[in-house]
């Protein structure tokens, strides 16, 4: 009989978290933008699908990091940049 070392089992992926900080600077540049007067965000509905984007890939990204389904995590983080967006036009 020989010594057999078995490597069936799966190996615990190493989670990277690159993705989430850049996109949450992004997101973060973004709101940043809608709050500041005439930083060229704008205030049509270029400025909504910015927000939207940026906040939804920042919440896809932290979603799949922490192992939920990256869909949910950009459906919420889009509804976020949303109200986000919305709430800047009345500051």
């Amino acid at each position: 009989m020989t010594d057999t070392k078995q490597t069936d089992a799966p190996e615990a992926k190493k989670k990277n978290i690159i993705f989430v900080f850049l996109s949450g600077a992004m997101a973060l540049t973004i709101i940043v933008m809608m709050f500041l007067p005439d930083s060229g965000m704008g205030t049509g509905l270029m400025a909504i699908y910015g927000s939207m984007l940026w906040c939804g890939i920042f919440g896809a990204s932290l979603a799949r990091y922490l192992g939920k389904n990256g869909w949910f995590g950009f459906g919420i983080g889009s509804a976020a940049g949303m109200l986000i967006q919305f709430i800047s036009q009345f500051v």
